[in-house]
């Protein structure tokens, strides 16, 4: 019986990471992903069992990882509008290496039943503190008084709709994907200049 190598499982994991969510094909088969990997098809299936199986590890781990980053930035006890900075700066890092994530995150979780409340537990507690830090900013009058959880929603929209609909925004405008490319790199200092003014 074959020993597994934990170097070769996290390499086809990067791998199928790379192709579903930065390369966008979501419906990449096993033998996609082999091929992309330099790895035999039944090496796959060895570690994973089934396309369905490797892509639901892969996508636990980037859905854990991303909420694992933003809940230590959140929690970093630093000034507000740093905390906000940092934020920014790794959602948008992580957009650019995997524009589809977001998307995939956002169809598993309108498919999941029961398991909704265990997938975000974690992430929502950190995320009811944030809230209360997000409505001290705004008592001091740092930022613009509204509730607390549609400052989080506008900074959701303003980082990840530039992503989720670039096809149609690069058309729509008429530009390039070096045009657009700049569009994107320009993101952090335009969210940052619409939160707390310039």
């Amino acid at each position: 019986m074959a020993t597994r190598d934990n170097k070769t499982e996290q390499h086809i994991i990067d791998t199928a990471m790379r192709v579903f969510f930065s390369e966008g094909r979501l419906n990449a088969t096993t033998q996609d992903i082999a091929d992309a990997a330099g790895v035999n098809r039944t090496l796959i299936h060895y570690y994973f069992r089934s396309r369905d199986q490797l892509f639901d590890a892969v996508f636990e781990c980037a859905r854990l990882t991303a909420l694992a980053e933003s809940n230590n930035i959140l929690s970093e006890p630093i000034p507000f509008r740093k905390k906000i900075e940092k934020f920014v700066e790794s959602f948008l890092n992580r957009l650019k290496t995997y524009p589809y994530l977001e998307m995939s995150i956002t169809t598993a979780f309108n498919e999941m039943k029961e398991e909704k409340d265990a997938a975000f537990m974690n992430g929502r507690s950190r995320m009811k503190e944030f809230l209360k830090e997000i409505q001290h900013e705004m008592d001091k009058g740092n930022i613009r008084k509204t509730k607390p959880v549609h400052f989080m929603i506008n900074l959701f929209s303003l980082l990840v709709y530039p992503f989720i609909v670039r096809p149609l925004n690069m058309q729509l405008f008429g530009l390039t994907e070096q045009e657009y490319e700049k569009i994107v790199n320009e993101r952090k200092k335009v969210i940052m200049d619409l939160i707390f003014g310039q």
